[in-house]
């Protein structure tokens, strides 16, 4: 940075202290997805999903698995620490077992239940209303 002394004459005192300003190397990084599964004996591999995003040296990035699925240990976040030479990340995903995806949707679920409730309740509302009517 500007404010760095361009050098320095170390002298024969003790504790000389030298401040010296850095900025980290910012960078992209790739993340690729591959769905694993096993079919018997056989390990097959596809792409899932790849996505990047800007990070520093230095950092410790948190990866989340794309919905539906874990990592092999069966977790959905890892810890990723950004190195110099970190550029292309590969992960082995795989579906995620039917409960945690009912964990994962059950926003959606619910929220596709409510509709249903609700326009259950205007059709019988509407059939009472004429009820009444008559």
């Amino acid at each position: 940075m500007k404010d760095n002394p361009k050098s320095y004459m170390f002298t024969k005192k003790y504790n000389q202290t030298i401040n010296l300003k850095v900025k980290p190397h910012t960078k992209y990084v790739t993340l690729y997805f591959n769905q694993v599964d096993y079919d018997g004996k056989h390990k097959k591999s596809t792409l899932y999903a790849t996505t990047y995003f800007l990070a520093t040296t230095g950092q410790t990035a948190t990866i989340q698995t794309p919905a539906g699925f874990t990592f092999k240990d069966g977790s959905t976040v890892r810890k990723l620490d950004i190195k110099e030479n970190t550029g292309e990340v590969l992960y082995e995903v795989k579906k995620a077992p039917f409960k945690q995806q009912i964990k994962i949707y059950r926003g959606y679920y619910l929220l596709g239940i409510i509709m249903v409730v609700f326009a259950v309740l205007d059709v019988l509302l509407v059939w009472i209303g004429r009820l009444i009517e008559k």
